[in-house]
């Protein structure tokens, strides 16, 4: 007879030798964890959800990981220490807890008390000439290692030893639990820790204040409040243009967090000026810091309707100063500078629009994004690409009985928005303006000079407050090129339609005009991405439709597209690549540039049929669109999976149609994460929208040369779009059907001769 089954855990107490002992750890802390009962969940916060589905959409982002450094001078009582981060995180649940999507809701759960491993580097032996660089990678490696939101933990720390009575405690924690005020508390309550087992005592932390309200309630108290909040924000934020700084580079799919800092002391001169000028308007030193920095803003994008984000504490009671967590609330501040007003008319505007923000402030960040619904773009924030805010001095380090203490700055390479400016108090005293900006976006001279723009505007301002607006010393963009004399011919729309688009980069340098590729129906430009990758020396940029756009007509989608286009890259020539839909597009947008006195230089449209409504016998139903539209994004991105059909679909309400495509989405490895309801639906609309648009389209002819690409399988189009373009028609014709063009082998020797082309021009 066999004996019983050997236990798991137990045998895993003892790893075989040579294996990885972080991976043994990571496996023997998961079988322990199955074995402990589930942790009660609780709904997380609108701002925990935020940042948990921006770290599923960008699983390897580090923007979110917050590092605090503190030298150590003296005698270190290590197991104090080691006590002292154990009942820290005893107080606050916070730093043990996970997050997890429970019935299409985030949850958090509270894990158990437990000790927190600090392990320690001795680097006391190491080489004097090379010990610098060895702490900077260690920090480097605290600060950069992932953190997993579904396991834990959410706080680590390491202790570095340089050598006797030299030590240095890295503390690295992830934003979803923590904010800058919980820095102050985090300090105080590891000091008292400390001192406390130092000498032998039991560490007495204060247990949690308590409120009357739910801690994780993030509705206003009323709800007529709550209405007047969104009523003010709705009205606040209308028509609000995303504005870019000049010189910005395309945005490459998928967001980048790395950044680049740079560090300005400003003169106290200047800022002492600046404090009495705002003292003589009732405004703040935080007001008019940000009125100099909106003017600047205006005066560098050419716009006087301009905003910026900027974060405030969110801690709205007393028991709440005492706890770590992630409180933090984004206003959007949004300025009028229209009329060439003096530096201190602008103090007065910001002064209003600021005291406004902050009465109706108890309204989540998040909450405003859903019910205001701006448009979004991939890698852009809403609302606003900039961030402003202003520092005082940093919470002192945590003073450590025995020990003398001081906070290690350390410079990590993250930007979470495309600029950033935050006035900060130095230990001196004096204000630094510490600009920080995602390094794929801008050149570090291009931040340079707008940081130098920024000085001389302070000066300017605090010699002569009533200089005008128009009249300060900062660098403005270069005037666009002027209109052609033809102007593109109107669109064809209904009354209210409105359509957008967003300008993707597919690869390829820069320096060259693109090749331009408009979407299909999906209104994505997934289906390109093949083709992308085989012509790396080419510059691609795709098109695809706007969360905002609600046109249903080819014409008034490329009367929007093009207009990006030529504000983009207004000297041409041009050149469109369309599949599907996108040849459709392709060919409208290339029409009215020539008519416009443009040069269009290649035009491609693949297995595209001009001029022939779509049939509408399939259905027009929910369940029959939702089938389709899942069909035409698994055949054009080549996905196995199977898909639901219009008669699983037709079993269930609307809402469950959606939640069926929004797993199968990920299943068939279309989106990496669950997307947000609205968003399933968004697309669902947006592709029935865009097979009326096709059905609905009539091209008009142009003297044009097209190339027709087309698969054995479907109609053959040349003698249609000769109808358009006479007999200016190259054609390449491949074995196969409309979904296997963009797809290996076809896509190869698309691809082949493209390249070709594209060089002779």
């Amino acid at each position: 007879m066999s004996g019983p089954s050997p236990d798991p855990v137990a045998a895993l107490l003892r790893p075989a030798p040579g294996w990885p002992v972080a991976e043994h750890r990571q496996l023997l802390v998961r079988l322990l964890r199955e074995r402990l009962p589930a942790a009660p969940a609780s709904p997380a916060t609108e701002a925990q959800r935020q940042l948990w589905f921006l770290q599923q959409l960008e699983p390897t982002s580090r923007a979110y990981h917050i590092l605090m450094v503190v030298r150590m001078t003296g005698e270190l009582d290590l197991p104090a220490l080691r006590g002292a981060l154990a009942a820290v995180s005893d107080r606050h649940d916070l730093l043990r807890a996970t997050f997890a999507m429970v019935d299409d809701e985030v949850v958090v759960r509270i894990g158990p008390r437990a000790p927190v491993p600090v392990p320690v580097v001795d680097l006391g032996a190491v080489d004097a000439t090379i010990r610098e660089e060895r702490i900077r990678q260690e920090l480097r490696q605290a600060h950069d290692e992932l953190f997993d939101l579904a396991d834990g933990p959410l706080l680590r720390a390491v202790v570095i030893r340089c050598g006797d009575g030299e030590h240095l405690l890295a503390v690295a924690v992830h934003h979803i639990v923590f904010d800058g005020w919980s820095r102050s508390v985090f300090c105080e309550h590891l000091a008292t820790a400390y001192d406390a087992l130092r000498a032998g005592a039991v560490p007495d932390l204060d247990p949690p204040a308590t409120d009357e309200e739910d801690d994780d309630e993030d509705d206003l108290d009323e709800p007529d409040d709550a209405d007047t909040a969104l009523a003010y924000w709705r009205e606040r934020l209308a028509g609000l243009p995303d504005l870019d700084l000049p010189g910005v580079r395309e945005r490459v799919p998928g967001t980048s967090t790395v950044g680049r800092r740079l560090d300005v002391p400003l003169d106290r001169e200047v800022t002492t000026a600046l404090t009495r000028l705002g003292r003589s308007r009732r405004a703040t030193p935080f007001m008019t810091m940000l009125a100099a920095y909106l003017v600047l803003l205006s005066a560098r994008t050419g716009s006087s309707d301009v905003a910026v984000l900027s974060p405030t504490a969110g801690r709205t009671s007393v028991a709440d100063e005492n706890r770590i967590g992630y409180f933090v609330n984004t206003m959007v501040l949004r300025a009028d500078l229209a009329g060439n007003p003096t530096f201190a008319e602008v103090v007065d505007r910001v002064r209003e629009l600021t005291l406004g923000a902050y009465a109706h402030m108890a309204l989540p960040f998040e909450r405003i994004v859903d019910e205001v619904r701006p448009a979004r773009a991939p890698g852009r924030m809403p609302f606003s690409q900039f961030a402003f805010s202003v520092e005082g001095r940093p919470a002192p380090p945590p003073r450590l009985a025995g020990l003398r203490t001081a906070w290690i700055d350390v410079h990590i390479d993250t930007a979470k928005f495309d600029v950033q400016l935050d006035v900060m108090t130095a230990d001196s005293g004096g204000l630094v303006a510490a600009w920080t900006w995602r390094d794929e976006l801008f050149d570090p001279a291009d931040l340079a000079a707008v940081a130098d723009d920024f000085v001389a505007l302070l000066g300017a301002v605090a010699a002569d407050p009533d200089v005008t607006v128009d009249a300060l010393p900062v660098r403005r963009p270069a005037a666009t090129a002027a209109a052609p004399a033809t102007s593109p011919a109107p669109a064809r729309t209904r009354a209210g339609a409105t359509a957008s688009g967003t300008l993707v980069h597919l690869g390829g340098p820069t320096d060259r005009p693109p090749l331009v590729l408009p979407h299909p129906v999906s209104g994505t430009v997934g289906a390109y991405a093949e083709l992308a990758r085989l012509l790396p020396a080419h510059h691609l940029v795709g098109i695809e439709s706007g969360a905002d756009s609600t046109g249903d007509s080819i014409d008034a989608l490329a009367e929007a597209y093009l207009a990006e286009l030529v504000a983009r890259w207004p000297a041409g020539p041009y050149r469109l690549f369309g599949w599907s839909m996108g040849g459709l597009l392709a060919y409208e947008m290339s029409r009215r540039l020539v008519r416009a006195g443009r040069t269009v230089d290649l035009l491609v449209v693949v297995d595209t049929a001009p001029g022939q409504a779509r049939p509408t016998h399939e259905g027009t139903d929910d369940a029959a669109t939702a089938a389709r539209f899942a069909a035409d994004l698994a055949a054009s991105l080549g996905r196995d999976h199977p898909v639901p059909t219009a008669e699983t679909l037709a079993a269930l309400p609307v809402e469950g149609q959606t939640m069926l495509l929004r797993r199968w989405l990920v299943d068939a490895g279309v989106t990496p994460v669950a997307l947000p309801v609205r968003e399933v639906r968004r697309r669902v609309e947006t592709f029935s929208r865009h097979v009326t648009a096709v059905a609905g389209y009539r091209p008009e002819g142009a003297e044009l040369p097209v190339t027709v690409v087309q698969a054995a399988a479907s109609p053959r189009w040349q003698p249609r779009w000769e109808r358009y373009v006479g007999t200016r028609t190259t054609v390449h014709e491949y074995e196969g059907d409309h979904y296997s063009l963009l797809r290996p082998p076809t896509v190869e020797r698309i691809a082949g001769w493209l390249a070709r082309a594209l060089d002779d021009r």
